[in-house]
């Protein structure tokens, strides 16, 4: 996949004018406290299936064989379908068709399970509900050393609403003892190009040998009624978008996780640069946006048309080898044109510290996309919490937010900080560091004639409500 090879500046390139429209001044889940099980291996124990396939290839929507609880024999069934699904890296939509093989694959081949009891009939109950002009399949093949001695192709057409069984005799099975077998089942015929049609299913369940011409009952076929399922869940945020879905099976791990380690609420986000990201090329990024394989870039965000003054955020950073993190706001109005884009950089802190970006906009927009990128050290990682708009059009009682102003700013001898209730006030310099706090409900009068020049950060804590500004010092 070519997003491997994206370099950091790609995160300071992304536009886009497609949207999900949510709220219209806030970001959904803004401070993270909201997260999902995202299934990202739905595995059938002793089967390879197709949805299997997609979710190790990282389509993790691509989902044509899945279990049902409509089952003829126990909780389960195995429920194959085949599909129209967007096939983003191509730009295009495909046909894909379900699928399910006993046991594994080993490169391009299947590979059956050792099985030694000599055996003539297959049996099974099935339903399915076949577009006209596709057919299913059920395929079975014994083997002796490596060599198939006996297929059988099984087509499957029409509509069959019950449970029905089938009774597939196996051409030259009693012929030989096997020691393996294949078995597979496909909802549409793969082997004739345009012939697979959406819509097709078939279902299938208790499956079981027989060996009519002997007195000997064979043994039974591994998850023949297809009650085992392993599965793996990721905890993601909600309304939120990282590569961990996509690229679990590769990574190994994910690189998002919810932290009890929080600025407001129960839960922050930890982004993690981890070395399984950096020797696979995979950003260790978050974004209010997604991916699209076709321009190989983060696109999208959510409907935002207020003109907030600033945007701030409270972040904790473990970087190694001085590392840096980004946040990155890219504001736009896809009528207008109009395009805002900024971003900071959240450097080494060890406890809370505040972020803040000032906006200044021509007209309202009417998209945003927002990402946080973690470094591009393994090892770094960022804790983000309590993201707001502030000022402006923003409404403040909506966004929890604290009012307070600094004169003059840029500053050169002393700056006035005016407050409307009690509330500690913090300021950080540029690294991070604490120089100054006070407790007070008046004005405040800092001098800051002994300060270096640079940028520094005011933060106002009232009752766990939290705002930033930044505070220009030039002499």
């Amino acid at each position: 996949c070519s997003i491997m090879k994206k370099q950091l500046f790609t995160l300071f390139t992304i536009l886009s004018a497609n949207t999900i429209m949510f709220g219209q001044a806030t970001i959904p889940n803004q401070s993270f406290e909201l997260w999902e099980d995202i299934v990202v291996l739905d595995s059938l124990d002793y089967w390879y299936t197709s949805t299997l396939q997609a979710q190790q290839d990282g389509q993790i929507d691509a989902i044509t064989a899945y279990e049902t609880n409509n089952a003829y024999l126990g909780a389960s069934a195995l429920h194959l379908e085949t599909i129209l699904w967007y096939d983003a890296g191509a730009g295009m939509n495909d046909t894909i068709f379900g699928y399910a093989v006993n046991n594994t694959v080993n490169g391009s081949d299947f590979v059956g399970f050792p099985y030694s009891d000599t055996v003539d009939v297959f049996s099974c109950w099935y339903k399915c509900g076949i577009q006209p002009g596709d057919q299913g399949l059920i395929v079975v093949e014994l083997s002796k050393n490596n060599v198939p001695y006996s297929t059988t192709t099984y087509p499957i057409t029409g509509n069959v609403g019950t449970w029905t069984q089938l009774n597939i005799p196996l051409i030259s099975g009693s012929t030989e003892e096997p020691d393996s077998v294949f078995i597979g089942f496909v909802s549409s015929d793969p082997f004739t190009p345009g012939v697979p049609k959406p819509g097709s299913w078939l279902e299938v369940d208790a499956l079981s040998f027989n060996f009519v011409a002997g007195s000997v009952t064979p043994g039974p076929i591994p998850n023949n009624s297809f009650e085992n399922w392993t599965r793996e869940m990721l905890e993601q945020p909600q309304y939120w978008f990282s590569f961990d879905p996509m690229f679990y099976t590769t990574l190994g791990q994910e690189y998002v996780s919810k932290s009890t380690t929080a600025m407001n609420g129960s839960y922050s986000m930890r982004v993690e640069s981890t070395i399984e990201n950096m020797f696979y090329g995979v950003p260790s990024l978050v974004t209010n946006g997604w991916y699209d394989a076709v321009l190989d870039s983060i696109v999208g965000g959510d409907a935002f048309n207020a003109q907030p003054a600033q945007v701030t955020g409270m972040y904790q950073y473990m970087s190694v080898f001085s590392d840096t993190a980004y946040f990155i706001a890219d504001f736009w109005n896809s009528t207008s044109g109009i395009h805002v884009i900024e971003y900071d950089t959240l450097l080494h802190n060890t406890s809370w510290t505040p972020f803040a970006v000032d906006l200044t906009f021509a007209e309202a927009p009417d998209s945003v996309q927002i990402t946080f990128f973690a470094g591009t050290n393994g090892g770094s990682f960022l804790l983000v919490d309590n993201l707001q708009f502030v000022g402006g059009d923003v409404n403040v009682d909506e966004n929890n937010k604290l009012v307070f102003s600094i004169f003059p700013n840029p500053a050169n001898d002393f700056i006035q900080i005016t407050i409307s209730e009690n509330s500690v006030v913090n300021i950080f310099d540029f690294n991070g560091k604490l120089i100054y706090q006070n407790s007070t409900s008046q004005n405040l009068m800092v001098p800051i004639k002994d300060w270096n020049n640079g940028i520094y950060v005011i933060q106002v804590i009232e009752n766990g409500r939290a705002t930033a500004k930044k505070l220009v010092v030039q002499h």
